[in-house]
């Protein structure tokens, strides 16, 4: 007893773990089978009154709910612990066509006994008279032992269970990929991501290391401004997304550094908008466009120069932020754009909608990325969610 227990409990724990999206679909198919059983059994067992309408519903539900058990419990289970993991389909195959025609045998008189308990009549099966419409002569009468109807009615449920499989293995094999895509979108930004981590690091201490030889005090006070930066970089650099709030911290702290080191050669402008600050973007997003604007709007020039951080709501669906730096020369701010490139594949890879843009014109350079509305809840929703 213990060892068929040990046998059926992976069948009892696939049948009671499964999606929302599959429970929708799977009595969306129950449903289905329902009707057309229903209508396959009306059109066999014609009456002009409905006496027969309350067995024939009768005999709909029992087949159906059958089916839904035979489906549900057995078969998904048998594919999911024995055909997907194998992922092979020569020998298994045909263990699984001989599971699905032991299982639809088993089903198809446990549907013949219960079919007997209907309150309102039970259906004869084993005289079968088929008419033709245009010469009585031509009609066919079929004489059909029980034996005879249990085999039929087995192929006819196997053949029900390989239609099943093969939408549900199409299914699985659907929501897999979508999972593997979604697994790899995120690591690859989170290897983007953390490409940019040995770029700030080492200018912030090269800001340092400059600041040792003018100002000891300057360089201390640097030095614990960027352990606070990193502090709060490492409880956000494993997140491929992070909210504008949470960015425009980071960038802060290294706008503090920044602005020691440069001092009256910096000069920042800000205009966020506060409804804007839970609004996501890819991690290190407004810290790469400040790095960017720093280092080949400010740092090039040694007359003032200013830089210009803008968030606006453009409608109910699209936000914006852009990044502005004034420049100095023709060729002040040419580089490899490494970290434009790569923000822009972060912000492909997060939706193909988000875009990013630059242009540059004379004394100017500016960064604008377009990015879709999250819906952000008010406060007190998530206590209305949780009722």
């Amino acid at each position: 007893m213990s060892n068929i227990m040990q046998t059926l409990k992976p069948y009892w724990d696939i049948s009671f773990n499964c999606s929302r999206s599959y429970r929708w679909v799977m009595s969306i198919v129950t449903a289905l089978y329902f009707l057309s059983f229903l209508v396959m059994m009306q059109s066999m067992f014609r009456s002009e009154s409905n006496q027969m309408l309350p067995a024939l519903i009768f005999r709909a539900c029992v087949e159906a709910g059958i089916f839904f058990i035979s489906c549900h419990f057995f078969l998904r289970p048998y594919l999911k612990l024995y055909l997907l993991p194998q992922n092979r389909f020569g020998w298994n195959l045909l263990q699984f066509l001989c599971f699905a025609f032991v299982l639809g045998l088993v089903m198809i008189m446990l549907v013949m006994q219960l079919a007997q308990l209907s309150p309102f009549g039970n259906f004869d099966f084993s005289n079968i008279n088929i008419q033709h419409p245009d010469d009585p002569q031509k009609d066919m009468i079929m004489n059909l032992t029980a034996p005879t109807l249990i085999l039929m009615g087995a192929i006819n449920m196997t053949l029900m269970y390989c239609i099943w499989s093969l939408a549900y293995l199409f299914w699985h094999t659907l929501v897999s990929k979508k999972q593997i895509q979604r697994q790899m979108r995120e690591a690859q930004m989170q290897q983007l991501t953390n490409q940019l981590n040995p770029h700030f690091l080492f200018n912030a201490l090269n800001s340092i290391r400059a600041l040792i030889f003018e100002d000891q005090h300057k360089a201390a006070h640097t030095l614990t401004q960027l352990s606070e930066l990193f502090r709060v970089h490492l409880q956000t650099h494993l997140k491929p997304v992070s909210t504008l709030e949470d960015e425009w911290q980071i960038a802060r702290r290294y706008l503090e550094i920044e602005q020691v080191r440069l001092e009256q050669r910096l000069h920042l402008e800000l205009e966020l908008d506060d409804s804007l600050w839970q609004q996501q973007l890819p991690t290190l997003t407004l810290l790469t466009l400040v790095e960017n604007a720093i280092k080949h709007g400010i740092n090039p020039s040694q007359k003032h120069g200013v830089v210009e951080i803008i968030s606006r709501q453009l409608d109910k669906k699209r936000w914006q932020l852009c990044v502005n730096n004034t420049l100095e020369g023709e060729t002040s701010a040419q580089g490899t754009q490494t970290g434009l490139a790569n923000l822009q594949q972060r912000l492909h890879l997060l939706s193909p909608l988000h875009k990013l843009s630059y242009r540059k014109s004379p004394g100017r350079f500016e960064v604008t990325i377009e990015m879709a509305m999250e819906l952000v809840m008010e406060p007190g929703d998530d206590q209305d969610i949780n009722r």
